[in-house]
C-alpha cells in the first residue's frame, strides 16, 4: 500500500469563506481574495496558488516557497517552506524539500524537520514515516507509538488502522491492539462499521472487532445513510445494515449515498438512483432508456 499519509494541499481555485464572503480571483496566472459582495481586493493577486483556510489561515505559494496568510491578507508566516499542509489541531506540516516536521501559528518549528513524511495532527496525534516506517508523535514530538510499522492511519473517535507485513489491525491512542492484525486490508469506519478484507473477501467489523457481516464479498464500500455498495465479481448492488441486498447486484460502479441518492454506472452510461433502486433523472444524468 502506499505510504503517501497526507494529501498535499490541493489548489482551491474557488476558494470561499462564507463569514467574510470572500472569494478567489485570478490575474495574470496568479491569485488574491477579494469580497464576493461589491468586489473589493482583500489581498491583490500576487500568488501562485491560494489554499482554502483552516484555523484562521490559508496557505499560500510566492516564489515557489510557501507560507500563510490570514483573513486580511496579512502574511503571518511568510513564504519559506518547500511544502506545507493546512494547519490542524494548532499544527502545521511543513518541508524543508527534503524532511518533514511541524511549525505553531507564530511559525516557531516545534517539531524538528526530521520525518520523511507526515500527516496532518488527529485527536492528538500524528502520523510520522522515518526509514520507511511509520508511528505516532504528539504534539511536543514525543514518539508515543513507536516507528514500526508498513502504514498507519489518521486516528478517528480514538482507533486507527496500522498494517505490518501484509497484516492490518487496530490500535488505541496508547498502542494497543483493539482488533490483532489478522485482515489484509481495512477501511475506515462509517457509522459504526469499517470494511474489511479477510482471506481476499470483504465483509463489516464493529468498533470492537466482531465480524457484523462476515466477508462474502469480492468488495465492500464505506456504509452512508445506512446503505454500503458491495460487488460479487464484477456487478454491484447496495446491502442493508442486516446485509440484506436491497438495491439487486446489475451495476458496472457504485457511488455512496448522499442525499438519498447514490451515483451508479451500467452498459456504459452514468445515472442516480434512489434507496429503493429507482433511477431519477437530474439535470447532470438522464436514466437509461
Amino acid at each position: 500500500m502506499n505510504k503517501l499519509l497526507a494529501c498535499i494541499l490541493i489548489t482551491f481555485i474557488g476558494l470561499r469563506a462564507v463569514a467574510q464572503q470572500l472569494e478567489s480571483f485570478e490575474e495574470n496566472n496568479l491569485y488574491g481574495i477579494k469580497e464576493s459582495v461589491g468586489g473589493k481586493v482583500i489581498v491583490p493577486a500576487k500568488y501562485q496558488q491560494l489554499f482554502s483556510f483552516a484555523e484562521g489561515v490559508a496557505a499560500v505559494e510566492r516564489g515557489d516557497k510557501f507560507g500563510f496568510i490570514d483573513k486580511s491578507g496579512k502574511e503571518v508566516i511568510p513564504p519559506q517552506f518547500a511544502e506545507v499542509n493546512s494547519f490542524s489541531e494548532g499544527l502545521a506540516a511543513v518541508s524543508d524539500g527534503n524532511s518533514w516536521g511541524f511549525i505553531d501559528k507564530s511559525g516557531k518549528i516545534v517539531v524538528p524537520l526530521q520525518y520523511e513524511e507526515v500527516n496532518s495532527f488527529s485527536e492528538g496525534l500524528a502520523v510520522i514515516i522515518k526509514d520507511e516506517e511509520a508511528g505516532y508523535l504528539d504534539k511536543s514530538g514525543t514518539v508515543v507509538i513507536p516507528i514500526t510499522y508498513d502504514y498507519c492511519m489518521p486516528f478517528s473517535q480514538g482507533l486507527a488502522v496500522v498494517e505490518k507485513n501484509g497484516l492490518a489491525g487496530i490500535i488505541d491512542q496508547k498502542g494497543n491492539f483493539v482488533i490483532p492484525m489478522k485482515y489484509l486490508e481495512i477501511g475506515e469506519f462509517s457509522e459504526g462499521l469499517a470494511p474489511v478484507n479477510k482471506s481476499n473477501k470483504w465483509g463489516y467489523i464493529n468498533r470492537q472487532g466482531a465480524e457484523i457481516i462476515k466477508p462474502e464479498y469480492d468488495y465492500a464500500f464505506l456504509f452512508s445513510e445506512d446503505l454500503a455498495g458491495v460487488m460479487i465479481g464484477d456487478k454491484g448492488g447496495y446491502i442493508d445494515l442486516n446485509n440484506t441486498i436491497t438495491i439487486p447486484m446489475v451495476y458496472d460502479k457504485l457511488g455512496t449515498f448522499e442525499d438519498g441518492r447514490a451515483l451508479v454506472e451500467m452498459k456504459s452510461k452514468q445515472f442516480y438512483i434512489d434507496k429503493k433502486g429507482h433511477c431519477l433523472n437530474t439535470e447532470e444524468f438522464n436514466c437509461p432508456k
